[in-house]
């Protein structure tokens, strides 16, 4: 049997384009350049040039209509770009020209295709049905972006009917309501730039009334578009509508308020238009009606509250923004039964409006609902518009950053009467205090009085009043260190007059009482402002070059109220003569300012030094500081030496020398940073006019001990007062005061035996008197109770008293006596911390020294005066036991020796005391030291042997004898310990200075 082979049947072939099957594959891509030449490749199939066949064209059509409906990757977007443009090359010829392969085709067949493509059946499932949904869409946003619908040519139906379709699709399914308004809204405004005629326009607003999406946002938007057309025959509005045609007119703005947060609440008489305004669905993206509405209200909100209306009515008023705001967002969107998503927009319009706005219209939104919402969501992180409410804050503090003018309206805003004083404390951010670091110059004019109204009526009881009167003074404060840091000198002059107006803010309060404030500012107030006060000063101290202009302003103003009493009455009392010191003070002080000028040059230097010393030292009277009032006469004496040009005998100089050296040690010794400052400045001014007496009185300090005994020595301790000068408090921005704890000394390693033994025997001698004192204490306490310690005669305890039988007279006396008892304890524990603040106040007080020692000799290096430093220092050296004073010591001292090279070196007339210098030098190079005060040594050695070098060449047989001396007291002496290096170093300048020598 024969097998059966059939021949198989040939398929048919087909001719496939790869390339355009490539071109609609990249159409749907992910990357923009991708979709974008793969659009740009089909449509050149399809120029006239291509004469294109119209059966291609047709496919082409019908390909980009259905891909729009295709949900893969990027497709509706590159379809719809290529759509477009495809349809206007098509139809988009002038008329007359025959359009390129589309013999018997219109704009009609392309819309009847885009419906046919787009249309739903039952039997799709949801995913098809929103496809098919999208893809009309789609198309008729490509169809109205092409134009093709307003050519001569095009019959209007066209236009209706595309409308009826965008319309249709809108009320069919809310959730693309917002898209099909938007596309409308698109088209409007592309008529109104194209001017091509009301027809389009008054179609789309009938159309839109007719399918009852008028009251929505998107028929807000539209309308408003509408609005600002200019056509002549005027646009037609749909009557009925809206009050006086305008969606914004003052009487719609409830029903503007439930349009725009999209509440279904609006005219529930009618259910059938109620279904359609609703979208149904919530996107966290704010509408696209907020951009037209809120540009609308910008434009006339520079005080063009008028539209132009209709009819009889020649004038309708139109909603002004704070109205809008008011009603649609703060009452609207956050209102406390708002949803929170309502309330998410609202955070989103007030961002937009905060970006977009003017500084008046942005100046506006900070409203009571928003205010309460933005606190407390912005109190607790776990909170839903936690994130967005930060955002926001940053928003606020970032256009302050951009625009400082703006720091007026945003901090009246949060700290006013709808935010709180206390806004960054209870939302836990630091909003204010970063507006407050970027407030302008130009700023600070509006912001005073509104910080001082929160002064005067802090709108609270006497402890929360005083509280947010201590907030104002730390945002004042802020303001001064922000203007000082930032200061240039271009704005010299205004920057001065703001921080002036700052700190005489302060001093109002600080100096004088006011009968407004409510309630009364209490004295714990008065000290912080004069704390901020004085701090302020600090800050403008360490940061201008001239600080004594403000200093002197502001204590001229301060006498100026005084005087005239506009600020209330003065609560400074003073005595008649202290009274008299101070008018007399303030009429040198006129004189100093008139000397100080800049061309001057040193005479202006001193001028301005003594200027701020004397605004400062007044200031202090004002302050309550009896020791100021004396230091007002010395500095009278300072001034007619120094400024004054009356002839003075040395004797007068030196006194006068010496009482400014005094003056500012005395405000070097205060625990405060401004009058560290103002001390150094001063010093710095006269320190050529510095005298050896003067000076001695500086290194005299250094000599003394660091101990209580030390204390006593520099200081009158009879007022004992004195030493609690400056108030506390816990805030650190409180007080410029600067505290150095004596627990924190570090002790240096291998110091002298003097210095070991001196700490060892002072440490010995203060265990001893604890042990004898806790002896005494018990004892005392045994006696008074009638018993004794448990270590002592065990046995005495049978025959003793257990004072069961004590009486009420016995209870009486053992009480007195355990109080004195107590006392005494109390007392000795009041002397151990008396040596350990004494210890302190003189390691604070060498610091000071030490500081304007250190410009003394980068001022005057040069001057044979300051080789009387050298040994002092090194005694200092060798001494102190604290590592902080070692190493400013070995500072100061590198620094002087640096300082001091060739032409530098000071020259002296007479030898005799500089070779003294260098046996004492020798002579603690030979005591057992540390390693700065062993380097200090070798430094200061050769300093003074280039010294009498300088002076005579002859000199350097001298100089080897002694140092072959101490060489000698090396190698023979047990208690010589110098150092290797002291001989390598000298050898060193042996070799670079023997040519010099020899020439």
């Amino acid at each position: 049997m024969s097998s059966f082979n059939p021949k198989k049947r040939r398929r048919e072939k087909v001719n496939v384009d790869v390339k355009l099957v490539e071109i609609y594959d990249d159409l749907s891509n992910e990357n923009d350049e991708i979709r974008l030449k793969a659009a740009s490749e089909l449509l050149s199939r399809f120029t006239p040039e291509a004469n294109p066949e119209p059966e291609d064209v047709e496919k082409a059509l019908l390909r980009l209509f259905r891909g729009l409906c295709s949900s893969r990757k990027a497709a509706r977007l590159g379809f719809s770009i290529a759509l477009t443009e495809l349809l206007s090359i098509l139809f988009g010829q002038a008329e007359g020209e025959q359009k390129c392969g589309l013999a018997g085709w219109d704009v009609s067949k392309a819309i009847d295709l885009l419906e046919s493509n787009t249309n739903t059946t039952s039997a799709e499932s949801g995913q098809e049905e929103r496809d098919h949904h999208f893809g009309r869409l789609f198309g008729a946003e490509a169809i109205l972006k092409s134009s093709i619908l307003f050519q001569p040519d095009v019959p209007f139906e066209n236009w209706t009917r595309l409308l009826s379709l965008v319309f249709e699709l809108a009320n069919k399914k809310p959730w693309l309501r917002e898209e099909c308004g938007y596309i409308i809204f698109y088209s409007i405004r592309d008529i109104g730039t194209q001017n091509r005629g009301t027809k389009y326009i008054d179609s789309a607003l009938a159309a839109l009334c007719g399918n009852n999406l008028a009251k929505t946002p998107e028929g807000i938007a539209i309308w408003l578009a509408a609005m600002d057309l200019s056509f002549s025959p005027p646009v037609v509005f749909p009557s009925g509508v809206w009050s006086h045609d305008n969606p914004l007119s003052s009487r719609e703005k409830a029903s503007l308020a439930k349009i725009m947060k999209e509440s279904s609440g609006q005219d529930a008489s009618n259910s059938e238009e109620s279904k359609v305004k609703n979208s149904g669905v919530w996107n966290p993206k704010l509408p696209f009606a907020w951009d037209p509405i809120l540009t609308k209200l910008y434009s006339t909100a520079a005080g063009k509250s008028q539209v132009e209306g209709k009819g009889k009515k020649d004038k309708a008023t139109q909603l002004s923004f704070l109205d809008f705001w008011t009603e649609v967002v703060d009452c609207g969107l956050f209102a406390a039964a708002s949803s929170e998503e309502r309330k998410y927009w609202g955070f989103l319009v007030f961002m937009k409006v905060l970006n977009e706005a003017s500084i008046d219209v942005a100046g506006q939104i900070f409203t009571q609902n928003f205010m309460r919402c933005l606190m407390n969501q912005l109190a607790v992180e776990d909170r839903y518009l936690h994130k967005i409410a930060v955002k926001a804050a940053k928003s606020i503090q970032a256009r302050t950053s951009k625009e400082p003018d703006f720091a007026y309206p945003a901090l009246c805003g949060l700290m006013g009467p709808r935010g709180a004083v206390n806004f960054d404390q209870i939302t836990k951010v630091k909003v204010v205090e970063k507006i407050v670091a970027d407030v302008s110059h130009t700023a600070i004019k509006q912001l005073m009085p509104f910080f001082e109204g929160l002064i005067v009526k802090p709108e609270a009881d006497d402890k929360a009043a005083a509280s947010r009167r201590q907030l104002i003074a730390n945002f004042l404060q802020t303001i001064v260190k922000a203007f000082m840091t930032s200061a240039k000198e271009d704005d010299s002059d205004e920057l001065d007059s703001a921080v002036q107006v700052i700190i005489l803010t302060l001093a109002r309060y600080t100096y004088f009482s006011s009968d407004t404030a409510k309630p009364p500012i209490s004295d714990a107030t008065r000290a912080l402002f004069r704390n901020k006060i004085m701090a302020s000063l600090n800050i403008i101290i360490s940061n201008q070059k001239q600080p004594s202009d403000i200093a002197y302003k502001v204590v001229q103003k301060i006498r100026d109220m005084e005087e005239t009493g506009d600020s209330g009455k003065s609560i400074i009392d003073m005595s008649d003569s202290i009274s008299e010191s101070v008018h007399s003070a303030f009429k040198t002080l006129k004189k100093i300012n008139k000397k100080g000028k800049p061309e001057d040059g040193q005479q202006n230097q001193a001028a301005q030094g003594l200027k701020l010393l004397y605004s400062l030292t007044i200031l202090q009277v004002y302050n309550g500081d009896a020791d100021a009032v004396s230091m007002l006469d010395e500095l009278e004496m300072c001034y007619d030496k120094f400024l004054s040009h009356k002839k003075s005998n040395d004797e007068e100089s030196e006194q006068a020398s010496e009482a400014l050296v005094e003056i500012l040690l005395s405000f070097a010794s205060k625990p405060s940073h401004l009058f560290r400052k103002m001390s150094e400045q001063v010093f710095g001014a006269f320190a050529d006019k510095l005298t050896p007496t003067g000076l001695q009185s500086l290194l005299a300090i250094l000599d003394a001990k660091e101990s209580l005994a030390g204390q006593q020595e520099l200081f009158d301790r009879n007022d004992d007062e004195d030493e609690g000068e400056g108030d506390d408090d816990d805030d650190e921005m409180d007080s410029d005061v600067e505290m150095i704890d004596g627990s924190d000394v570090e002790i240096v390693d291998g110091e002298s035996d003097s210095a070991s033994d001196e700490s060892e025997g002072e440490d010995e001698d203060e265990d001893e008197d604890n042990e004898q004192n806790l002896a005494e204490f018990d004892a005392k306490l045994a006696a008074a109770l009638g018993t004794h310690r448990a270590d002592k005669d065990l046995e005495a305890s049978d025959g003793s008293d257990d004072g069961s039988d004590m009486g009420d007279d016995d209870m009486e006396a053992l009480d007195a006596q355990l109080v004195k008892v107590f006392q005494a304890r109390e007392q000795a524990s009041s002397k151990k911390k008396d040596k350990k603040d004494a210890k302190e106040t003189m390691i604070n007080f060498k610091n000071r020294v030490l500081d304007l020692l250190e410009i003394y000799v980068k001022k005057c290096y040069s001057n044979p005066l300051a080789l009387d430093i050298i040994v002092p220092l090194l005694q200092l050296l060798r001494r102190s036991s604290v590592q902080q004073l070692v190493q400013k010591t070995a500072t100061v001292l590198r620094e002087y020796t640096r300082l001091c090279k060739g032409p530098a070196v000071p020259k002296v007339e007479s030898d005799e005391a500089v070779w003294g210098m260098l046996r004492d030098v020798h002579s603690e190079a030979m005591r057992s030291a540390s390693g700065p005060h062993a380097a200090s040594c070798s430094q200061a050695s050769l300093l003074l042997v280039k010294v009498l070098v300088a002076h005579d060449k002859e000199s350097v047989s001298g100089i080897v004898d002694i140092y072959a001396d101490t060489r000698k007291k090396q190698l023979l002496s047990n208690k010589c310990h110098v150092q290797a290096s002291f001989f390598s170093d000298w050898n060193s300048w042996c070799v670079s200075a023997c040519k010099q020598l020899k020439n």
